[in-house]
């Protein structure tokens, strides 16, 4: 591996710095776990590595008025066990706890699971059905970015040169939401999606009000179903109505022929189940959280 500089900033403008400083040959680096195989298989080469693991307020997760703040270099771990992610926001600790491997979920960060833009990123569709905001901070200062706009293809985000993902906020949350997050992968595996789904859902006296579904590793990029989650106003969450959903969560993706994971079709055959699994979790953690279960 070639020869690099290791620095250790203590605060986030002290680490943006750093970057103009060193120019393109500089990266961040968080937990790890995208940018290190990268260097090892020669795909990245930089001269320079800038660790973002002690700088100052980057790592917490708060419930403040209402909404969800989680630092970028929260981990899986941290998400996947906190109290914070276990009601509304549950398909987010599920995503995290997809993740097999306990090196990468304890090193894994949510500010480098989405910046990296991977289509099979497991965080992407629930960050997506909860209408997340990315918080991003460069050289010409801070800026809001909706998380439909992050990623704008493949391996590709808005993240200009030198920017930091500083944290994502969830909004308010109803209090009768549910959300669940399923995914298959393959078997042994090294946890990496095949396809995946998540969901949120509000019921109100038995039929759904308010539906979200997101897919992911079922095209270039995380995306929205919309035409499902319309087909799903004012219906009750019975196995047929979800079982539609899910064929037209298949019909909208759009699987990458070169995936070596699963072919085109396989992707879509089991988005059907996947959707309909969601859809399924999520509608009872409505009902219960209406009835103050969870």
């Amino acid at each position: 591996m070639k020869t690099f500089r290791y620095l250790i900033p203590s605060c986030v403008d002290e680490a943006i710095a750093m970057r103009r400083q060193h120019g393109d040959g500089a990266r961040f680096i968080a937990g790890g776990t995208e940018i290190v195989p990268m260097m090892t298989r020669h795909k990245l080469e930089p001269d320079c590595l800038i660790e973002l693991s002690r700088v100052d307020g980057l790592a917490a997760l708060v419930r403040q008025g209402g909404s969800l703040r989680i630092g970028a270099m929260a981990t899986h771990a941290t998400l996947e066990r906190s109290a914070l992610t276990q009601g509304a926001w549950r398909a987010l600790a599920e995503a995290s706890g997809s993740i097999r491997e306990p090196q990468i979920k304890n090193l894994g960060t949510i500010g480098g699971n989405v910046a990296y833009a991977v289509p099979s990123a497991d965080l992407m569709p629930p960050l997506l059905v909860f209408d997340a905001t990315i918080k991003v901070k460069g050289a010409m200062g801070e800026r809001l970015v909706p998380i439909s706009e992050f990623v704008v293809a493949p391996y590709r985000t808005s993240l200009n040169d030198g920017d930091i993902i500083v944290e994502i906020e969830l909004p308010d949350a109803r209090e009768s939401l549910g959300s669940a997050f399923c995914k298959l992968t393959k078997f042994r595996g090294f946890g990496l999606s095949v396809a995946s789904v998540a969901a949120a859902l509000t019921l109100r006296e038995g039929r759904i009000c308010g539906a979200r579904i997101a897919i992911g590793a079922g095209a270039p990029i995380a995306r929205r179903v919309v035409d499902a989650e319309l087909f799903l106003e004012g219906k009750t969450p019975v196995t047929d109505v979800l079982r539609e959903a899910g064929r037209l969560a298949s019909a909208a993706a759009v699987p990458r022929e070169a995936s070596i994971r699963a072919s085109p079709s396989y992707k879509r055959k089991v988005l059907v189940p996947l959707t309909e699994r969601a859809l399924g979790l999520a509608a009872a953690r409505s009902i219960e959280r209406s009835r103050g279960d969870s």
